[in-house]
Order: C-alpha cells, then sequence, then structure tokens
C-alpha cells in the first residue's frame, strides 16, 4: 500500500497555522512567489506541504529581524523537501516564541476587532501552559472586558470575539498535543461539567490543561441533572469536576446528590467562584490548577 499523501490546505488554514493574517500571505505570493502551487479544476489554488515548509522558513526569519526580501530568498532557496512538515511541526513550529502575557494588548485588539492581532497574541503566550495562559492573559483580558460600560453595535461583541478566538486557539492546541503524542483522541476519563454563567470556557481550559498531563477529558454540556448523571454514569469515568459560577444554581447542587447516589466509586470535585464550600459528596478544589491535579491523581 502506498503513503496517502498530505492533504493541500488553504489560505485561511495556513495562515491560522502559522500565525499571520491571509492578506500577508498573499501578499507574500504576490511580491516574492511564495504562494500555493495546487491548484485543481474549479477549485481555488491550495498550498502544499512543501509550500507550507517555505512559508515557516520565510515567517521565522522575518521573526529574527531579516527583511522579507532576503527571508523570500532564503525561503526559495531552501529547495523543496523530500517530504513536507508534520501536522505537529506545522501547528508548533513557533512553540518557542513565547511572548509575555499582555491583557491590556489582548483587550485593545478584541474592541478594534482585529482577529489576526487576537490570534496571534493568544498563540503566542504560554504555548505549552494552558493553565497559566487562562490566568494570566485570557481571565483578565475577560475581565477588563466587561468591567465598563460599552456601546456595540448589533452583532458585535469584543468579548465573544475574544471569547470565540480562544476557543479556536484550545483546538489548535490540541490538535498540536494528539500530533505531538502520536495517539489518537482516547476515551475521556474525566469530565468537566460547567454549571453556571462564564464557566463554559474554563471548563474547555481545564480539559485542554488534563490532556498533556495523561488525562483524557470532555466537557459535559447540557440536559437536567437527572440526564447529565446518566451520561456521567454511561461514560464510565473515575473524575468528575462540577465548575460553578458565582450564584451556585440548584442544578449543581443535585447532580452531585445524583452522582453520588449511582455511583460511590466516582470522585466528584466542585469549584465555585469566590467560595470555599462544597455541598456533601464532592470535594473542594480552590482553582482550576488545584482540580486538574486532583484529577491527575485520581484519574492519570
Amino acid at each position: 500500500m502506498t503513503a496517502e499523501p498530505e492533504a493541500a490546505l488553504t489560505v485561511a488554514a495556513v495562515a491560522r497555522r502559522l500565525g499571520v493574517a491571509p492578506a500577508t500571505l498573499r501578499t507574500w505570493d504576490r511580491r516574492y512567489g511564495l504562494g500555493p502551487s495546487e491548484h485543481s479544476a474549479g477549485a481555488h489554488r491550495r498550498y502544499s506541504p512543501e509550500d507550507v515548509a517555505r512559508l515557516m522558513t520565510m515567517r521565522r526569519l522575518t521573526l529574527e529581524g531579516v527583511a522579507p526580501s532576503e527571508a523570500a530568498r532564503s525561503a526559495l532557496a531552501s529547495g523543496t523537501p523530500v517530504t513536507g512538515p508534520s501536522e505537529a511541526d506545522v501547528l508548533d513550529a513557533y512553540a518557542d516564541v513565547e511572548m509575555p502575557a499582555d491583557p491590556e494588548a489582548l483587550v485593545r485588539a478584541a474592541r478594534a476587532a482585529d482577529t489576526a492581532a487576537v490570534r496571534w497574541l493568544l498563540a503566542r503566550v504560554h504555548p505549552r501552559d494552558t493553565l497559566a495562559w487562562y490566568a494570566d492573559l485570557v481571565g483578565p483580558a475577560i475581565v477588563a472586558l466587561t468591567a465598563e460600560p460599552t456601546f456595540e453595535t448589533a452583532g458585535d461583541s469584543a468579548c465573544h470575539r475574544l471569547e470565540g478566538a480562544a476557543y479556536a486557539e484550545l483546538r489548535s492546541r490540541t490538535a498540536a498535543q494528539v500530533a505531538r503524542s502520536g495517539e489518537r483522541e482516547a476515551l475521556p476519563r474525566a469530565l468537566v461539567v460547567p454549571v453556571g454563567a462564564a464557566t463554559d470556557l474554563e471548563a474547555h481550559v481545564l480539559t485542554g490543561a488534563l490532556a498533556p498531563l495523561g488525562v483524557p477529558a470532555a466537557v459535559l454540556t447540557g440536559g437536567d441533572a437527572d440526564a447529565l448523571a446518566d451520561a456521567v454514569h454511561g461514560a464510565e469515568v473515575g473524575a468528575v469536576v462540577v465548575l460553578v459560577g458565582a450564584a451556585e444554581p440548584p442544578l449543581a447542587v443535585e447532580l452531585v446528590t445524583q452522582l453520588g447516589a449511582r455511583d460511590a466509586d466516582l470522585t466528584v470535585f466542585w469549584h465555585r467562584r469566590g467560595r470555599g464550600v462544597a455541598p456533601s459528596g464532592a470535594h473542594h478544589v480552590r482553582s482550576l490548577g488545584g482540580a486538574c491535579h486532583e484529577v491527575v491523581a485520581v484519574a492519570g
């Protein structure tokens, strides 16, 4: 059997993976000839793995301060590799180009609807530490965006724009983790259940932080306490983290009660903003980091 060829990528896909704006790629194509080489009838041109390899060289050199024209000459002269970069190479190419967390810059970019800048900042801060990424950058930026009254037009929300980009970054980090490990995504051994306002993103952050520590996890949402407890029971996991907002919805307490009644061997953790009291049947954790370590100890 012959190896299946690597899929060609669109301009948008390459831009996301390399952390540049699509307009930048089009400029490099027009000025320096670093464009997509694959073309099929009736379809847009797409970047081959070899094209992406040259763009990676171009981007690395420009980050090092080399003039774009000189960087392009070096990228074109580097030749075409026998095999293109792996998915892990592309997704993780600039993980070591780390920037300090700057929540104020992220807020400005979100308010200015500068999506490329938002994605750039999100990708370059704590690329291998999702919990620190959220604690130092994303969380403070969301707090800042919601701290002051702001006039927004219909369908244009800076906070939702930032949250959407954060979810996209989490998806990229998850893909990179799977590519680095070389393993298919496994069945979850832990579940994170967000209950209450503004806990969904935190649940995805915690889930993303558990994977590199050897604990496949998933976020469980939707339904009443009975339905959620049924889903947990059917998943056969070893630990559940219930994330609760500042208000304590009755659903969260009822869920803990249901879980305790159905499975005595299941470990349930409880994290609530601003409060340190967990309902009967759950273990209190003070932070997302604390929840991460506790889950690893139980389900790792």
